[in-house]
């Protein structure tokens, strides 16, 4: 069983931090590394729910590097790697796809705007000949290489499901939620979390492993393994620039630097 065999290298030396914009400043989290520690390993989940609490306060937009690597319809599809722009207060996301998997692929949806729909531009010949298609963000099409809608994209957003999960759980009386301490993501510190759950009430999955970023209190990654023990999901953030500044320019289909617009 793989998840069984899940271990984590202990932090040896985390990369140092780059200096931080005033925006970002304003993220750090000011709880000593050491109260945070002591919160995880006494009551994990209301250690998430901080998490989130903090994120939806201080973390409002970030631009990232995102990879992720889903089973869908019992296959895992290959890893893809994505550049996005990321605003909570209106949600607001722009991705485009850059590694080998349908690289060159855009997409942009904000809240409220083009009738509730995704723009999309595809990848390939297609994208040359069709710049801009409307999807609708639950559509059959729009899911048929994702898990999750995307209006379900943002390191807020994994909490946001994650915690009622582990809620219903504990209040049935089924959840396992322990500490596994700090260790090394993408060269930089993070919290990381085990969530073990019994194969009944239609739980998601029997494994679940968080990584919060110590620094800003940000999940940047997880990982969930299926019944059967291979990987069902991993999503994680890297190269994360927090509140850089970003503009409406950056969500408008319109914007000259992306692939929707034909002249």
């Amino acid at each position: 069983m793989v998840w069984l065999a899940w271990t984590a290298a202990p932090l040896a030396e985390a990369a140092s931090a780059p200096a931080l914009s005033e925006g970002a400043s304003k993220a750090v989290f000011a709880d000593s590394p050491e109260e945070m520690q002591k919160l995880a390993a006494n009551d994990p989940l209301e250690f998430l729910r901080k998490s989130l609490r903090w994120c939806d306060e201080r973390v409002l937009e970030y631009t990232c590097q995102f990879q992720k690597q889903e089973k869908i319809d019992g296959t895992i599809q290959k890893a893809e790697t994505l550049q996005m722009k990321f605003r909570a207060k209106t949600f607001s996301l722009y991705i485009k796809w850059v590694g080998d998997v349908y690289a060159g692929q855009e997409a942009l949806y904000v809240d409220g705007q083009n009738d509730g729909k995704v723009a999309v531009r595809p990848s390939g010949l297609l994208g040359v000949l069709v710049h801009k298609v409307m999807v609708e963000p639950t559509s059959k099409l729009a899911l048929k290489h994702s898990r999750r809608p995307l209006t379900f994209a943002g390191m807020a957003n994994m909490l946001r499901l994650v915690i009622p999960q582990c809620e219903k759980a504990k209040a049935n009386g089924d959840l396992t939620l322990t500490y596994e301490g700090i260790r090394d993501q993408n060269g930089r510190p993070a919290y990381v979390f085990k969530r073990v759950l019994p194969n009944k009430n239609d739980y998601p999955c029997p494994v679940l492993t968080i990584y919060v970023d110590q620094q800003f209190l940000i999940c940047v990654r997880t990982d969930a393994y299926d019944w059967d023990g291979t990987l069902l999901s991993q999503y994680i953030y890297t190269d994360i620039l927090i509140n850089p500044g970003l503009k409406d320019k950056d969500f408008d289909v319109g914007n000259r630097e992306y692939g929707f617009r034909i002249f």
